[in-house]
């Protein structure tokens, strides 16, 4: 239930609202059953959203997820609502620093980053100079925004939590779901060649190396038969992440070669990972991943992970779910309570009568293609290393 409240917000009007009610089911799970429990919930929900939706597409959900079991379990031991909105607020500072972070020092660069601030300074004189103070100043807001999250979900939590139903059906009495579409080739060497195109784009923005990738990424999305609809999808996701990098680069004062090539990176790896979902489908991806934490059985909370895992619905039973919720939100006034009223009612609907797992993590997505995309991204790796050897002896 809360991958499809993470799934639902994109789609249906207050998304913000759902997002945030999709929490309330792992702090549940942790209020009931303790923190593991509630971590394992919340490792699950985001491995099927990330099925579904992408790797692309997981920065709202994150932050709901690592958050919310720490704030059910808080409120079991019947904690203040400022702890729990404390302690919501610090995972969240936590998580916006570590992506920040990584926007900052390996997608933009720390010297275009810093160098618009200082252009921002012009206009707001009083903002401190100097590359710390652009860092301190970024993490101060970080830690205001945090703040007022954490306030916000932990009312929206308690609420929640204090008018969920107890009546509920039991996992036996419920129908099957029904069984997702399969990928559009091997998952494993989908992900495999996923995995090894981003850590080439991600190691350097020499024009040749990205000029490969490009040609390795159109290779392989003509491979595997790739719809139109998936890349202008990744399309309208790359682009304003592009354009801001390019833009941090210009302001900056990095020049518009370094700019141009910094944004083109970014644009290849939101492709990478929009072609990756699309190829390997939700099925391929959750099956991969359920196989990796099942190999990390000995800690606990993983091994609870995949056992919740390979009960969830799946795909299936999202489209009907969502259409529901949207009727919901519609008929709701568009007001913050009566809207996360809606989507609480929503959530403990959904969570008594949603199917059970129809096996289908075992099940074997089409192997057409396999070959194919190993060959094309081992010439990738091939091409890259004689590239970057031409540039050093040059």
């Amino acid at each position: 239930v809360a991958a499809m409240a993470f799934l639902a917000a994109r789609a249906v009007p207050g998304g913000f609202v759902v997002a945030l009610a999709g929490g309330i089911p792992l702090a549940r799970a942790a209020e009931r059953h303790g923190a593991r429990a509630g971590y394992a919930a919340a490792g699950a929900s985001l491995i099927e959203t990330m099925a579904v939706m992408g790797p692309a597409r997981m920065g709202i959900p994150v932050p709901h997820a690592a958050s919310a079991p720490a704030l059910g379990a808080l409120e079991r031991r019947g904690a203040a609502l400022l702890t729990l909105a404390v302690v919501g607020a610090t995972i969240r500072f936590a998580y916006y620093v570590v992506t920040s972070a990584f926007y900052v020092l390996v997608l933009v660069g720390l010297e275009a980053y810093t160098g618009t601030y200082e252009a921002l300074r012009e206009t707001f004189a009083f903002l401190p100079a100097g590359d710390r103070a652009a860092l301190f100043v970024t993490a101060a807001f970080l830690g205001v925004w945090s703040l007022g999250a954490g306030l916000i979900q932990a009312w929206a939590l308690r609420r929640g939590l204090r008018h969920w139903p107890e009546a509920g059906v039991e996992l036996e009495d419920r129908e099957t779901a029904a069984i997702d579409r399969p990928g559009l080739a091997d998952p494993q060497a989908v992900v495999g060649t996923g995995i090894v195109a981003i850590a080439i784009t991600l190691a350097t923005t020499e024009p040749v190396v990205l000029a490969l990738v490009a040609g390795w990424l159109v290779s392989v999305w003509l491979i595997v038969r790739a719809s139109a609809r998936s890349l202008a999808g990744g399309l309208a996701l790359a682009a304003p992440l592009a354009v801001s990098t390019l833009a941090f680069g210009l302001v900056g004062g990095l020049g518009g070669e370094l700019s141009l090539r910094r944004a083109g990176r970014v644009a290849l790896l939101v492709l990478i990972a929009v072609w990756l979902r699309s190829a390997a489908g939700a099925d391929g991806l959750r099956a991969i991943s359920l196989r990796a934490v099942r190999r990390l059985r000995r800690l606990p909370t993983l091994a609870l992970a995949a056992h919740v895992l390979g009960a969830s619905a799946g795909v299936g039973s999202y489209g009907d779910s969502a259409r529901r919720l949207g009727r919901r939100m519609r008929s709701a006034r568009k007001r913050p309570v009566p809207l996360l009223s809606a989507a609480l009612g929503w959530i403990a609907d959904e969570a008594a009568g949603l199917p059970r797992a129809s096996g289908r993590e075992e099940g074997a997505a089409r192997r057409r293609s396999a070959t194919a995309l190993i060959v094309a991204t081992a010439s990738l790796g091939v091409l890259v290393s004689a590239a970057l050897v031409v540039s050093l002896t040059a």
